[in-house]
């Protein structure tokens, strides 16, 4: 079957017989995916730890750190989706980056409505089941009519994220919680259709017998995909819990 995803254009297809050690598997995508996960954990984790001490002894630095780590962990991914040569180290770059990222915010979150992050792990957790099952068992595919609906909620994506500005801009912050929570549960709906995409990646690099290096490419997407659920689910999470305390 032909591929219409322009990222699979970037995959390196085997072109003579590979033994299965040398091919890309499910198990070793997943066992990538979840070294990639135990990285960004871990910094984020040490983050959560020393992030009073930091908050105290230089705030700047930390400001500055998550500024530069934000934009250096764009563009790892950037290179690393661009080839499965550099997939691995620019997945490695893009966790650590993302755990100072998320730690930091974790903690922030946290500590202004306890719980929200939990709420946060658990609903992402969830919502990657439920895709993965739904794209397992063929009730949803990467079809011309599912991709012409992600494409149109990306443009959607963009168009809101524009209006969200411009509104902020002009009428100062959005004081709807019914419109806030709207927003970021459609930010939230979007990043599971991305799962499907990165699922069927996974599929492709596979069965076409793809080399090893492919997998830390496919790996990469999926943390992307993950990460930005997760994201998206803390400020969610986040904004009710304040919705909550108002009312």
């Amino acid at each position: 079957m032909k591929q219409q995803n322009p990222v699979f254009s970037q995959i390196e297809v085997g072109t003579t017989h590979y033994e299965d050690v040398d091919s890309a598997t499910y198990k070793g995508i997943t066992l990538k995916t979840g070294f990639l996960l135990l990285v960004t954990i871990l910094v984020a984790a040490l983050v959560v730890a020393f992030l009073p001490t930091i908050l105290n002894n230089n705030p700047t630095g930390l400001y500055v750190a998550l500024v530069v780590s934000s934009f250096v962990g764009l563009f790892a991914v950037m290179f690393g989706r661009l080839s499965t040569k550099r997939a691995k180290y620019a997945g490695v770059i893009y966790a650590a980056c993302q755990g100072l990222f998320l730690g930091t915010i974790t903690a922030l979150c946290d500590a202004m409505a306890p719980g929200v992050a939990t709420i946060a792990i658990f609903s992402t957790l969830i919502i990657f089941a439920t895709m993965l099952i739904l794209y397992a068992s063929g009730i949803i595919r990467n079809g011309s009519f599912f991709r012409k609906l992600a494409y149109g909620l990306s443009f959607s994506v963009i168009g809101v994220l524009i209006f969200a500005m411009l509104y902020q801009l002009i009428a100062g912050p959005i004081q709807s919680w019914g419109l806030l929570i709207g927003l970021e549960a459609f930010l939230l709906i979007y990043g599971a259709v991305t799962l499907i995409f990165n699922f069927d990646e996974a599929t492709y690099v596979v069965q076409s017998g793809c080399t090893k290096d492919a997998e830390w490419s496919v790996s990469l997407g999926l943390v992307v995909s993950i990460l930005y659920i997760y994201v998206e689910a803390l400020r969610l999470a986040a904004i009710i819990a304040a919705y909550s305390s108002d009312n």
